[in-house]
Parts: structure tokens; C-alpha cells; sequence
């Protein structure tokens, strides 16, 4: 509203003289004045009963008035239009020289001229001619391309006893006409010239209007200057709209604010051209216009009818008729309607089309599925090297490889919006001494990059503030929920979302919350991803940052906040129950001490829990993640950490989990946490023997081992028990007994089920080089232990390890078994990485050696898709090995090398102990 008062250029006290406007307008609103005019969100809402707004009233009169001109009823026609210029007090909005360009300005300005028209054209109708000379020679003067006007003044003249004039008024006009045009008058004005001169100007016939006389319209603005990509796009349409078709050709393009619909929509209409060769009309209806209100059906259908030439005489008041008209007069045309920014179905669907001729395409923020079209093409942000070359182009600046990073920077900050690109390039066109750096950097300022995504008339921030407003101001609850949800992200800022955590936001249910989130997707304020799961575009992120900051309830927010945050904690706490049933909690955790939310999840088993945390994964990582704690403090991201452990183990998210634990580590050196830095360096070294850096997970564990005291005795028992693995993995075998000695050594008494089928499971791994079938009954025993207190993920570790002790005794038919109860495990839920992939390669030997080799290469190629997805580049190699011996027991040699070669290269740098082995083979 300040804009549109006081343009870009606002004075200081901008705001207050605004309020003091507003003050003054609720008293001579009188006594209700302050229940009428009400502040909505970031806006004000004026409450009008019918006939209140002038306006409206100008408009129905003049509808009336061109109906009863229609029909012949002369009075009733001068009445009416009378009564519409009565309410005429100047230029429209002449004090806002902000709007006085605006489109809607010009209608009302038009709509005054077809009244006046109707007036002039009763009143001759009606004899009534005093003073119409004087008025129709000033809006003459006014207006000398208008020929109504001159038709008018020519007959008035003649009917007056003045023909001379009315002859040389036509002689005037047309001589403007050849002289400036070069075009003749219209019919309507020839006709009555003709009349004139045979003395038969007030024959009844004349004063009917003239039938249209319609040329072809070439209304498209100028496409984008600077076009680049979307060449799938702009084919996709092109087929729909040049296609073989028995009835209209509709495409839709919609997306978010400044994604470029109008841009593509435009380009698309300016190469279709020789396939509509009765004109392209366009019209913009206003959806998003920022202080402008959207077009209603009915106005949409007389400004479609006035651009094909039809007098707006003859146009019909009815809405029903007026569409039934605009049928007509395009059934037999092939036309091409660009209807751009529409706000809903019903606003275009009187103006659509029935002939098989004519084409529209709409573009929309909302998708608006109930419309029946060919195409509907969800515009998304244009891909890095499209916005790179787009950013090139439209800076004129001669981009080289050594700004290749710095263009990658700038591409990244715009999120690929065609709308922030042209605004970045521009500030780089007209300053040559900024640089690319430079300009990067004030744009990675999160509270300010969308102050630098503003240009003259250009703005991010305007343009999605336009979708936020509508929103607050609609009055229906699913909007304001919507906007409320918006502003509520902002605060939290998480990556993604689903109903449930929006719905502790907001302190509503999950189905108001779900419906909100869906809302602001249509919107196109949101992304809907899969699983009923959203996510904003980085700037609508920083938009919804903004609208948080400044909410006046911005410490109830933070309550919310920290509600919202206990919950997601306690929800992946409980996870972590359910993937490790039956392990004793050591600490109190954050989520201990939460409160209970009686809607928080409960996992009937792992598999239930894994498919939360697939779901939650980014946005736990995320939390986890922040710079020394973020919001949730250091010690709570610690033991945040800590909870995610057993998932990102058992999915087999190796980087995330070194990431995070080194993470830990600094957090809790930063605080002076012994216990919490010897759990993380525990758990650094299972991702780094994960990796296959099976030395510096010793490093790790010994480091962590000799904190000793600072130690709870269960943790330090574990350690050492991983360290004795280790060890034995390592073939350091002695070393490996005598620390399992010093593990056992701390087992308390009773043990629990979870621990002591860990430690019987270390003294499988510690006894196998030594006697495998004496490690095989402690991994049965370690089995049977986790089958009973259901640990899946501990059950898959005594599985591969029976298996792999089998592989040691030469029973491979013993092993197979082993392995295909493990795999048939994972397919019920039960998932730990280390043990699925353990499984799979084995499975894959064991084949192998009974010669069943085209088995053996389908086990290794699933394994293989398995670790590309993790991005397990260690277990990759260690399966590429496989794969090469596979492949050589087929006879195929060459490929066994390629193979082996590959898992080389893939496995330097590791303590893989199949690495001796691969360098034998490829020399």
C-alpha cells in the first residue's frame, strides 16, 4: 500500500502517515468504522455492503445502459448511462501517479468513452440535441482517433441545419486518417457521411450500431529478450497447441513467483505466429499484481471481444451472453489466446474457446487442475549451466572459465529463478566494477539477499509477498492457516516438511496442518515432494524468514519452536529404541526429559521406525548438523547425534555419520564433555572401519579407550569389545584376545540380552581364526539372544558371521543357508549395512565356489546397485573384486581385469585386506 502511494521512493515517515490515512478514514466511516476497516495481516480490509463502492455502481450503470441501447429501450439507455457519468469525479486514482499507468486505470477510462457513446447515441436516437455539439467537439479534441465521437458530431451537426460542418467534419477526420495512418474511416463513419449527403441521416436505420468490423489482433507484448532453455518445455506445447485436435488446444504452464511462466508463455506465442493467422490476443488478468485487483470473468470476455474489434456497443451486460458472443465470433477463426496470471478456472472459463481452431495458453501460479487441458506443465527453477548461460547473456559480460565458480555461486543464490537472474545481471551490466565475488558475497547474507534481488520495477520479494497477501486477506480458513503455516516454517527453517511437525507449530491438528501445507503448494509457495512431504524454494525460504522475524508474536513462535524440537527429538529417540530393543539407555537425554507428546510416534517394530527416519533423515541431519549446536545448544545436538547413530549405521550413511560425529567431537572438546568426545570417537571409528580404514579405527578406539575413568563402564566394555574385532580383522590375533580378556573382565553382572549377544558375538569374531566352529556357537548363542529379545540388526550380524565361519570350515552349502536367512531378513525390515553387505558378498563367494556363476554375478550386481545408492565406495571395490573372479571362472578375462582394475583404483588408500591380492592380478 506505501508503494502504491508513495512509489519506491518512501518518505521516513512513510508508515505513520500512512496509519494517520487510516485513522482518519475509520472516523468518517463513522461509528462502525473501526469494525469496517480492519488490519489484515500486512494489509487493511474494508468491509462494503452492495452498492457502496462507486466504482461497481459506474459499472452496473453502464452495463445497464449498454444493454438497453442494445435492445432499443432509448430512454431507459440515457437514464442509465446518465447515472453512470454522474458518479465520474475526474481521472481515476489521479492522486496516485503510482497506478496511473496501471491497466486498470485505462479500463475505467475506456469503460467512461463507451458510456459517453451510449449516451450521445440515445440522445440522437431520442431528438435530443441541445448542447451535443459543444460536448462532442471538445472529446473530439480529446480524442481524434475516436471516429464514435466523429460519427456522432457529424450527425449532430446535420441534424441541426448545419451540413457543411458535418460534411467537413468527415473531410477533416478522414484526411487525418490517410495523412497520418494512411487508412480510411470506418464503415460506421462512411456510412453515415453517405446518409448526409442523400439528406437520409435520421433514418432509423442509421442509428443502429455497426456491425464489427474486426481485424487481426497482434497483442503480445515483447518476449524476453534474453531467453535461454526450457527446449522440452516449449516443444511439449508446440505439440499440444499445433497438434491435430477436434476441439480447442489448452496448455497451462504454472509454478512459482518469477519462475518464468509468462517469459516461456511469450516466447512459445511469438514463434506461433504463421499458425494463427487471425491474430494472438493477450491478456493479463491480474492474479499477482501487486495493489491490483484480479479481472473478473466478465470484464476478461468484453476486453477479449474489444481486442477481435467488436463495438462495445453490441457487447451484451450478461455474463452468459457476452461468452456466448466471444464463442461466436471465434468459432471460425484461428485465433491464439495467451491468457497470462490467472487466479482461478472460473475467472477463464467464459473466455475459453469451442472451435477446434483457436489455442490458449495459461499461465497461472496455481495449478488448476479442474481446467481440461492438453498439457500442464509445472515450471520449475532453471537447471545450473541454463541460469549460467542466461546470467552471461543477460550482463553482457564476457564470462570465462576462471569465473566459472564464482557464476556457479551466483546461480546457486538465485535458485535458478528466471526472475532473480535478469535482477543479478542487471546490477553486474551497470556497474562494471562490481565483481562477481563481490556480488556473491552480499547475496550469501541470508537477511539480505532479497534486498539485492530488487530492481526498478523488478522484485522476488514483491512478487511473493503478492501470494502471501492474498492469503492473509481471503477470510477462508485453509488461506489464513496457509499463511500462518508459511510464517511458521520461516521461524522453525528445516528443510522439509509433512503435517506433523507444522501441526505442533501451529498448535492445530495434523489434517488443518496438512491442508495448510497443500494450500501454500498451490500456490506455489511450497514444492510437494513424494510421501505428502513439502519444501520451499531457498528464496520463498527467505521470504518465510523474513515474515518470521517480524511477527508480532515472535516469542510464543519460539515456544512453538522449542515444542516442535522436543518432539522431533523424542521422535528419533524412540526410533532409536526400536531399531536396538532391549539396549539399556546409559543417559538421560534431552528427550528424557521432554514431555510425553500424546500424539508423538510409537514404532510397533524397526521396520515402522526405519520408514520414519527415511522420511525425517534430511531434517534430522540437518538439526544435527548446525554450526556449534544452533538452536538446540551443544549438549542436546550431542546427544541428537548420538540417537541418529544406530539408523545412519544401519542404512549405511557413511558420510553423514563421519560428518556429524566429527561434529560431536568438536562440540563436545568445545564443552569440556569427556563422556559425550569418548562415544563420538567410538563412533567415528565404526564409520571409518566402515570405510575400510580399518587402522585409523583402531587410532580411534584407543583414543577413546584410554579415557578411561571419564568412562561409564558398560561404554568402556564396548570399546574394548570393538577394539578386539578390530584387532582380529586386522589378523593381529593375539593382540585381539588379550583385549576381549579386558573386555570381559568389565562385564557387569547381570549382563542385559542386548549386551551380552554383542559380546558374544566379539568372541565369535576374536576365536574364528582360531577355531571356527567353536566361534560358530557363540554367534548361535549370540542369535538365539537377539531372536528372543527381538534385535534385528544384531540378529543380521550373527547371521553374516555364521556364514562367513562356515566360508572359513569349507561348508559353503552351510554358509548359503546362513546368507539367505540374512538376506530373507532384510526383506522383512531388519537392516544393519556392514552386516546386509557382508551378506551379499558372501553370498556372491559362496556361488561362486559351487559354480553356480550366473547366480553368483546377479548377487554381485544387486549388491553393487546397493552401494551406488549409499555411495559405499569402499564396499564397491570389495564387490568389484568379487565380481572379477566371477567373471574369470566364466572365461571372460578381459572383463575380470577391467574389473579388478576398477576395484584397485577404488580401494588404494584402504586397509582392504583384499588389496595384496589386486595388485597380483592386474600385474
Amino acid at each position: 500500500m506505501m508503494t502504491a502511494l508513495w512509489g519506491d521512493d518512501q518518505p521516513a515517515s512513510a508508515t505513520a502517515s500512512l496509519h494517520n490515512h487510516v485513522a482518519r478514514l475509520r472516523r468518517d466511516l463513522g461509528p462502525e468504522g473501526g469494525a469496517r476497516l480492519r488490519t489484515v495481516g500486512r494489509g487493511f480490509q474494508l468491509q462494503v455492503a452492495e452498492g457502496e463502492v462507486d466504482c461497481d455502481a459506474f459499472t452496473r450503470h453502464g452495463d445497464r445502459a449498454q444493454e438497453a441501447l442494445r435492445l432499443e429501450k432509448w430512454h431507459e439507455a440515457e437514464r442509465e448511462a446518465e447515472a453512470a457519468l454522474s458518479l465520474w469525479r475526474g481521472a481515476p486514482l489521479a492522486e496516485v501517479t503510482s497506478v496511473a499507468e496501471h491497466p486498470r486505470v485505462a479500463y475505467l477510462k475506456e469503460r467512461r468513452l463507451h458510456t459517453l457513446e451510449c449516451r450521445f447515441e440515445a440522445l440522437l436516437r431520442l431528438g435530443q440535441l441541445d448542447g451535443l455539439s459543444a460536448e462532442l467537439a471538445l472529446l473530439v479534441a480529446e480524442h481524434p482517433l475516436r471516429e464514435s465521437f466523429h460519427r456522432q458530431l457529424m450527425l449532430v451537426f446535420d441534424r441541426t441545419g448545419r451540413q457543411a460542418e458535418a460534411l467537413s467534419q468527415y473531410q477533416n477526420l478522414r484526411s487525418m486518417l490517410v495523412d497520418e495512418l494512411g487508412v480510411e474511416p470506418g464503415q460506421a463513419v462512411q456510412k453515415a457521411h453517405q446518409l448526409i449527403l442523400s439528406g437520409k441521416s435520421h433514418s432509423p436505420s442509421e442509428e443502429k450500431a455497426a456491425p464489427p468490423t474486426v481485424g487481426r489482433p497482434a497483442q503480445l507484448p515483447a518476449a524476453p529478450m534474453h531467453f535461454v532453455g526450457r527446449a522440452e518445455d516449449i516443444e511439449a506445447i508446440r505439440s499440444v497447441l499445433l497438434g491435430p485436435r477436434t476441439h480447442p488446444a489448452v496448455a497451462v504452464i504454472s509454478g512459482m513467483a518469477g519462475v518464468g511462466k509468462t517469459g516461456l508463455a511469450l516466447h512459445v506465442a511469438r514463434g506461433l505466429h504463421d499458425a494463427f493467422p487471425d491474430g494472438q490476443l493477450f491478456l493479463n488478468l491480474h492474479a499477482a499484481t501487486p495493489g491490483v485487483s484480479p479481472l473478473e470473468s466478465c470484464q476478461a470476455v468484453a476486453m477479449l471481444l474489444h481486442g477481435m474489434g467488436v463495438d462495445p456497443r453490441l457487447i451484451p451486460a450478461s455474463s452468459a451472453r457476452a461468452s456466448a458472443l466471444l464463442r461466436s465470433t471465434l468459432a471460425d477463426k484461428r485465433v491464439l489466446l495467451v491468457l497470462d496470471d490467472v487466479s482461478s478456472v472460473s475467472q477463464i472459463r467464459p473466455s475459453l474457446p469451442a472451435g477446434p481452431g483457436c489455442a490458449v495458453l495459461v499461465t497461472s501460479r496455481l495449478p488448476l487442475a479442474t481446467l481440461d487441458s492438453g498439457k500442464h506443465i509445472r515450471l520449475g527453477p532453471l537447471p545450473p549451466a541454463t541460469s549460467s548461460l542466461l546470467l552471461g547473456k543477460a550482463s553482457g559480460r564476457s564470462l570465462t572459465v576462471d569465473d566459472s565458480a564464482s557464476v556457479d555461486r551466483l546461480v546457486a543464490l538465485c535458485g535458478g529463478i528466471p526472475l532473480a537472474l535478469p535482477i543479478t545481471a542487471a546490477r553486474l551490466a551497470s556497474r562494471e566494477s562490481l565483481t562477481l565475488e563481490a556480488l556473491s558475497e552480499r547475496l550469501t547474507a541470508l537477511e539480505g539477499r532479497l534486498d539485492h534481488l530488487e530492481l526498478d520495477d523488478l522484485s522476488v520479494r514483491r512478487s511473493l509477498a503478492v501470494a502471501h497477501e492474498d492469503l492473509t486477506s481471503s477470510g477462508e480458513q485453509r488461506d489464513l492457516d496457509a499463511a500462518a503455516a508459511l510464517t511458521r516454517l520461516g521461524s522453525l527453517d528445516l528443510p522439509e516438511y509433512s503435517a506433523r511437525l507444522p501441526a505442533h507449530l501451529m498448535d492445530v491438528s495434523e489434517v488443518r496442518a496438512d491442508l495448510a501445507l497443500e494450500r501454500l503448494a498451490e500456490v506455489a509457495l511450497l514444492d510437494e515432494l513424494p510421501a505428502g512431504r513439502y519444501a520451499p524454494h531457498d528464496l520463498v525460504r527467505d521470504f518465510a524468514r523474513e515474515l518470521a522475524a517480524c511477527h508480532p508474536a515472535r516469542s510464543h513462535h519460539s515456544q512453538l519452536d522449542e515444542r516442535a524440537l522436543k518432539w522431533y527429538v523424542r521422535s528419533a529417540a524412540a526410533c532409536a529404541e526400536a531399531l536396538r530393543p532391549g539396549k539399556p539407555s546409559a543417559r538421560r537425554s534431552r528427550a528424557d526429559a521432554a514431555p510425553v507428546s500424546p500424539d508423538g510416534p510409537s514404532f510397533r517394530d524397526s521396520a515402522e521406525a526405519l520408514s520414519w527416519a527415511d522420511q525425517e533423515a534430511e531434517n534430522l541431519i540437518f538439526l544435527a548438523g548446525q554450526q556449534d549446536g544452533g538452536r538446540m545448544g551443544r549438549q542436546h545436538t550431542i546427544e541428537l547425534i548420538e540417537i541418529l547413530s544406530p539408523y545412519l549405521h544401519d542404512r549405511g550413511l557413511t558420510q553423514a555419520r563421519r560428518r556429524l560425529t566429527h561434529h560431536a567431537i568438536r562440540l563436545a572438546r568445545d564443552s569440556g564433555n569427556v563422556e559425550a568426545e569418548s562415544t563420538a570417537l567410538g563412533s567415528l571409528a565404526i564409520a571409518q572401519y566402515s570405510d575400510g580404514h580399518l587402522n585409523e579405527a583402531l587410532l580411534l578406539l584407543e583414543e577413546s579407550s584410554a579415557m578411561g575413568t571419564a568412562l561409564d563402564p558398560i561404554d568402556q566394555m564396548l570399546t574394548l569389545g570393538n577394539k578386539a574385532a578390530l584387532l582380529s580383522s586386522l589378523g593381529r590375533s593375539a593382540e585381539a584376545q588379550q583385549t576381549l580378556a579386558q573386555c570381559l573382565s568389565l562385564r557387569p553382572d547381570p549382563v542385559s540380552d542386548f549386551h551380552e549377544a554383542i559380546l558374544l558375538g566379539h568372541q565369535g569374531s576374536v576365536v574364528e581364526p582360531i577355531d571356527a566352529r567353536l566361534a560358530i556357537s557363540y554367534h548361535l548363542q549370540s542369535l538365539d539372544i537377539a531372536t528372543r529379545i527381538g534385535a534385528h540388526a544384531l540378529r543380521l550380524v550373527a547371521l553374516c558371521n555364521m556364514g562367513n565361519a562356515h566360508l572359513t570350515l569349507g561348508e559353503p552349502e552351510a554358509a548359503l543357508s546362513r546368507f539367505a536367512a540374512g538376506l530373507a531378513a532384510t526383506a522383512t525390515g531388519a537392516t544393519h549395512w556392514n552386516a546386509e553387505r557382508e551378506i551379499h558378498l558372501g553370498k556372491a563367494r559362496v556361488l561362486r565356489l559351487l559354480g553356480r556363476l550366473e547366480a553368483a554375478q546377479r548377487t554381485c550386481e544387486a549388491l553393487l546397485e546397493l552401494t551406488r545408492q549409499r555411495s559405499d565406495t569402499y564396499a564397491t571395490g570389495l564387490a568389484e573384486h568379487e565380481y572379477g573372479h566371477i567373471l574369470r571362472d566364466a572365461g571372460e578375462v578381459r572383463a575380470a581385469d577391467r574389473h579388478w582394475r576398477s576395484a584397485l583404483r577404488t580401494l588404494e588408500g584402504t586397509d582392504a585386506p583384499v588389496l595384496p591380492e589386486l595388485r597380483r592380478l592386474v600385474s
